[in-house]
């Protein structure tokens, strides 16, 4: 299930290319081109087709129909997972009604029916979702000191960055592309994905059906040698082919989970020279720590809204900001206005994130100083081995960003940090014995923990071994 037209027609054309190869022949022909560029063909979608995308009568959300075989199953599973575009739970209420179908509801148990919590943002509230996105994209423009026509909503962090990414891939297509098949080599160029990001982000940006072939360099600890590395590549790769054929660089400031702060200004540099979108996303740090806007950084900012920014844990969201401030930003300024869906983000699930960050300010400011008060007693803690937390590991590349410019928030280091535990501690009664919530999430208004590597990673630890994600 997909929440629009265009995102399920993506979500098609990736699974027959995963299946069938670039150009999707097996079923008879694709929909789109490329993915990162919208078309509708009513051949491949028809009803004769084993994969086609369907709507839902009255309403919002589309399907893609696949036959019932595990490859094509795993496929559309990893389409959701990686790149983020998906149905909320309160836009598949608000079908279920809109077909006639019976939602259960829970009436309480006589001694509960006045927590209110339970349905503080239910499904109807604003369903066309006009007036919260519009609310949404003010209170996000207000922070980042931007214009709100600069702010574009999805329905997750990962759907920005899967929204960037196709920007990005869109303005470097070459005018004679769409004739070219997809294969070994795209029109677009590549990715590059610099430091160890969110587990999502490299699985996405290393998909050929989403990069036409081209692929992704992984710079997995994004430290000097590895900029000079990357630096080299570019500038073989110029004198090689004319010119770096890069579309995008993708890093988080900071990263997760290892906490570090990249060389901003450097890939700021590399981006200028060799003309690829700067895409940051700054989710661990949040938009009112940090400031990569103002200062000509990142062409491109995504955020996990459903992280600090709404921090309630009751909805899901995602925002992309569009620098004006660089060279590339008038153009991928136009190309988003053309070509972003913005009622991908359901508009219950706005009106919920837009009422939760009210006081997104004053909780950011508590969860920094708390936090840092946690970080100075675990960094001096004989039982802990490691700590990765953005005032230890490198400061000097962090503080030159941090925000004072917002009244009423005092800026830190934000809420996110990971420990190792010295050999001989018995990881598992620790993570046991710790009396907090646990779950696969940050920013939230309540502490969180989860064993990261294990549950991100869990199939592939030597390789994460190697970028000192233990």
């Amino acid at each position: 299930l997909m929440p629009s037209e265009k995102s399920a027609n993506r979500a098609r054309d990736f699974i027959v290319r995963a299946l069938y190869g670039p150009d999707g022949r097996g079923d008879g022909g694709l929909i789109s081109w490329d993915n990162s560029v919208d078309e509708t063909d009513a051949n491949p979608s028809s009803a004769s087709r084993r994969f086609r995308t369907v709507v839902l009568p009255g309403t919002s959300v589309h399907a893609v129909l696949f036959p019932a075989e595990t490859n094509a199953a795993l496929e559309a599973k990893s389409y959701w997972q990686h790149t983020g575009e998906l149905v909320s739970s309160r836009r598949a209420e608000r079908a279920m009604v809109e077909l006639g179908i019976p939602i259960p509801r829970f009436t309480g148990d006589g001694e509960n029916d006045e927590e209110t919590h339970l349905c503080r943002h239910p499904a109807d509230v604003d369903p066309d979702g006009d007036d919260s996105r519009d609310r949404l994209r003010a209170g996000i423009a207000r922070v980042c000191r931007v214009y709100p026509e600069q702010v574009f909503l999805s329905p997750t962090g990962m759907a920005a960055i899967y929204a960037a990414l196709r920007l990005s891939r869109r303005t470097k297509l070459r005018p004679s592309a769409k004739n070219l098949p997809l294969g070994v080599e795209s029109p677009a160029g590549m990715s590059v994905v610099f430091g160890f990001p969110y587990l999502d982000t490299l699985k996405m940006c290393g998909r050929e059906e989403i990069m036409g072939g081209a692929g992704v360099e992984f710079f997995g600890r994004g430290d000097a040698y590895n900029l000079r590395s990357l630096a080299a590549m570019l500038e073989e790769r110029t004198i090689e082919r004319g010119n770096a054929d890069v579309c995008a660089l993708v890093t988080e400031f900071p990263s997760n989970p290892l906490l570090r702060a990249h060389d901003m200004r450097a890939l700021r540099d590399l981006a200028d020279k060799y003309d690829f979108t700067l895409v940051v996303d700054d989710t661990v740090g949040n938009f009112a720590n940090v400031d990569l806007l103002s200062c000509g950084i990142a062409d491109v900012l995504c955020t996990s809204l459903t992280k600090l920014y709404c921090g309630r844990g009751d909805a899901m969201a995602g925002s992309v900001v569009v620098n004006d401030r660089t060279r590339r930003g008038a153009t991928l300024l136009e190309n988003m206005l053309e070509n972003h869906t913005e009622t991908e983000l359901f508009g219950a699930d706005a009106a919920a994130v837009a009422d939760n960050s009210k006081d997104f300010l004053e909780r950011s400011s508590r969860v920094n100083a708390t936090a840092e008060v946690l970080a100075d007693y675990l960094a001096g803690h004989d039982d802990v081995e490691q700590l990765y937390y953005p005032k230890f590991t490198q400061p000097e590349l962090y503080d030159m960003f941090v925000r004072r410019d917002l009244r009423g928030h005092t800026p830190g280091y934000g809420g996110l940090m990971s420990i190792v535990l010295r050999r001989g501690m018995c990881a598992s009664t620790f993570y046991d014995t710790l009396n907090v919530a646990k779950g696969p999430s940050l920013g939230t208004n309540f502490t969180l923990s989860c064993p990261y590597t294990l549950l991100a990673h869990y199939h592939e630890l030597d390789f994460t071994s190697h970028y000192g994600v233990d």
